[in-house]
């Protein structure tokens, strides 16, 4: 199972059901005829999908000034709002209007959604050092006086896992070595050892060799001695990818080999990081475990509760869906 970190189209269809070939009833009798396949189901949709296709079925451009303006009045009271998420949250879009495959403006919401709930981070900022009375307190010089502080700020934009794995058996670093074959070798601290494919499988080299060691393990000789290069496969991106093989299989499930296994920092460029969490909710692969957006959004159907268990369980998920709907707000009326 892939493993992530929290640090649209499709109708509800009515079926129309057709008797099945073999048989066909005449007065008096039974007569056969020669079976051949079931004719496809004739589908409908009901009045509710659409009118709800006519809403949020779209494929185009949303206006910038419109969005930075709605992305300010929904989300400008969050203490942990921060303005200088707008350029990247807009960066974020804009891969987003280039995917075909997003028609449904709920789909895109939900994904605003869960990069901002994700992507909320420690962020370093100097502050003005003020009096009792709120106003600006300067030196002897008169030169106006700052202190640094740490807080939690949406950043929409791909981010490190806050204390990159500590105490998770993915916490410490493996070592990769890239093999003539096109495979790679990776030897974890106990001295396992595993061989992953340009598909992303990997297969134990160490007989009984287990994904994974304590965060205390100390490296044993076989480690110190491998001649592959030290890495770190905590939670980077939009979503947090985590563990060597999840690496290994995201990349190839992006046509990239094992370009993420051999440069895990890959996953911070944006480009990346949004196809990797693209790639989870429109296909259920990887950290979706199966389930897709479709799932939770066609036609009159709207769950951005439910939808949490692409990403994480039911973790936040009443949280998340508020502010997906609050995307969903600002897309609507930033139409263009």
């Amino acid at each position: 199972m892939a493993n992530f970190r929290s640090s649209h189209p499709g109708h509800t269809r009515k079926v129309i059901q057709h008797p099945l070939p073999g048989h066909q009833s005449g007065p008096g009798k039974t007569r056969h005829r020669a079976a051949h396949p079931a004719d496809p189901p004739v589908t409908t949709n009901s009045a509710a999908d659409v009118a709800a296709m006519a809403i949020y079925v779209w494929q185009g451009k949303f206006d910038r000034i419109k969005l930075g303006e709605g992305f300010t009045r929904q989300f400008g009271k969050d203490p942990h709002f921060d303005a200088s998420a707008i350029p990247h949250m807009e960066l974020l879009l804009g891969f987003m209007e280039s995917d075909i495959r997003l028609t449904d403006i709920r789909w895109i919401a939900y994904m605003l959604a869960t990069a901002y709930w994700e992507t909320t981070s420690l962020k370093k900022e100097t502050v003005p050092m003020l009096d009792k009375h709120g106003k600006q307190r300067t030196d002897k010089k008169g030169n106006p006086l700052v202190r640094s502080r740490q807080s939690w700020l949406i950043t929409m934009s791909p981010v490190e896992e806050v204390g990159k794995g500590a105490n998770r058996q993915y916490f410490l670093p493996v070592k990769v070595k890239s093999l003539p074959t096109g495979e790679a070798r990776v030897t974890e601290q106990d001295g396992d050892q595993f061989t992953v494919t340009a598909k992303g499988r990997d297969s134990a080299i160490t007989k009984g060799a287990k994904l994974g060691v304590p965060a205390t393990q100390k490296a044993v000789k076989a480690y110190s001695d491998d001649d592959g290069t030290e890495l770190k496969y905590y939670g980077r991106g939009y979503v947090q990818l985590t563990w060597w093989s999840n690496y290994a299989k995201a990349g190839a499930n992006l046509n990239m080999g094992l370009q993420l296994l051999l440069d895990p920092d890959m996953v911070l460029q944006p480009e990346i990081a949004y196809k990797l969490m693209a790639q989870g909710m429109l296909t259920g692969e990887g950290f979706a475990n199966g389930r897709k957006l479709e799932k939770y959004f066609h036609g009159a159907t709207t769950d951005y509760i439910k939808a949490r268990a692409m990403v994480n369980g039911s973790d936040n998920a009443m949280k998340i869906a508020t502010i997906a709907k609050d995307f969903e707000t600002i897309l609507l009326a930033a139409k263009s």
